[in-house]
């Protein structure tokens, strides 16, 4: 599983409105600290040697119960589905070799046990109020709700800003397009209001995703705001990216982890966003041409099937010469009939004059 997707499941565990939550932060109010286990029966077998088990609870799981039996010594052991409490008193030996960051016995325990066994183990601790949670190799501390909220207030901000930009940039690149008049710079200068939108939104979508229930509001206002932007930023790839006929996937998907890679300073950097294009450039970015092959706009102003795209532009190369294409060469392609090729003719044609209406007024 990616360290993405793992944060999303952790974080989804103990987000606010679950039941284990609730009693972490009810052990949190009582200053007592705690050390719970996520771990099924058949995994407690397995790990038998790493676990002496103290009371067979085997009740239902309640944010009361799992406050009064943290109490005790040892750590409580939930079901994985956090809906039994199996045991209390629980005494865990993993391997003191394993290498540890934390100084608090309770937390050092938690990380070694979740990186013996792989299983989430979390720790409260009892001074500090604060709740780290261990899977496998992996740890994250929950976030104080009010710095969770500046946070992703900030972010959203910021993506508005990017967004806006990203919006006029488009805009343009659309007429240029058209025109067969993109530059290097223009291409690059898109990338950057794109890249720097989505991943403001990757920054900020852990802090929503542990506002749990209270996060639902502001996770719609960043899904209304990135909208389609990931698929138009691969779509832009493959448009630009050098390469000898349509590039695969599997080259889009790595130039596209390479641009979101760069940092904040590398972003103004558009040679750099150039060379991961595989573009080469003899003269300025301003100055330098180069030409789309019309995946994205055909995808913008058709509703034709995206493999259909696909073969269209592998017969005709580029935008410009789908645009000064006519009907019958259009149709000899595999897909297009009649209808197909009047979509494409009038998509495009509707685009170049909204471009000339826009530019008038």
């Amino acid at each position: 599983m990616a360290k993405y997707e793992l944060l999303k499941e952790i974080i989804k565990i103990c987000s606010p409105g679950t039941q284990l939550r609730l009693g972490l932060e009810n052990i949190i109010k009582s200053n007592s600290g705690g050390l719970i286990l996520l771990m099924n029966e058949e995994d407690i077998e397995r790990h038998q040697h790493l676990i002496q088990l103290g009371f067979n609870v085997n009740c239902d799981y309640t944010p009361q119960k799992i406050y009064e039996l943290t109490k005790m010594d040892g750590a409580v052991i939930l079901n994985e589905d956090v809906t039994k409490i199996l045991y209390a008193n629980v005494q865990l030996t993993p391997d003191s070799s394993i290498p540890t960051k934390e100084t608090g016995m309770r937390h050092r325990n938690a990380e070694r046990i979740a990186k013996q066994t792989g299983k989430v183990a979390i720790a409260v601790s009892r001074r500090r109020g604060v709740v780290s949670i261990y899977w496998g190799a992996f740890a994250y501390v929950l976030k104080n709700l009010n710095f969770l909220i500046t946070m992703v207030d900030q972010g959203l901000k910021a993506i508005e800003k990017y967004s806006a930009s990203y919006s006029r940039e488009i805009e343009n690149l659309n007429t240029l397009e058209i025109e067969n008049k993109v530059t290097v710079f223009d291409l690059c200068r898109t990338l950057e209001k794109a890249i720097a939108a989505l991943r403001t939104s990757e920054e900020i979508e852990p802090y929503i995703w542990e506002l749990g229930i209270n996060g639902r509001l502001a996770n719609m206002q960043l899904q209304e705001m990135i909208g389609d932007l990931e698929e138009n930023l691969n779509l832009i790839v493959y448009d630009y990216y050098n390469a000898s006929g349509i590039p695969d996937e599997e080259q889009v998907n790595a130039c596209v982890e390479r641009l979101k890679s760069l940092k904040d300073k590398e972003l103004l950097d558009y040679s750099k966003m150039a060379t991961f294009l595989g573009i080469e450039v003899s003269s300025l970015l301003t100055e330098e041409m180069i030409s789309p092959r019309g995946i994205r706009m055909l995808r913008t102003v058709t509703k034709i099937p995206i493999n259909i795209i696909y073969n269209l532009v592998e017969q005709l190369n580029s935008l410009s010469a789908i645009r000064n294409a006519d009907p019958e060469m259009l149709k000899a392609v595999v897909g297009i009939g009649e209808k197909r090729s009047t979509s494409i003719i009038e998509g495009l044609k509707k685009l170049g004059d909204n471009r000339k209406n826009y530019f008038r007024v």
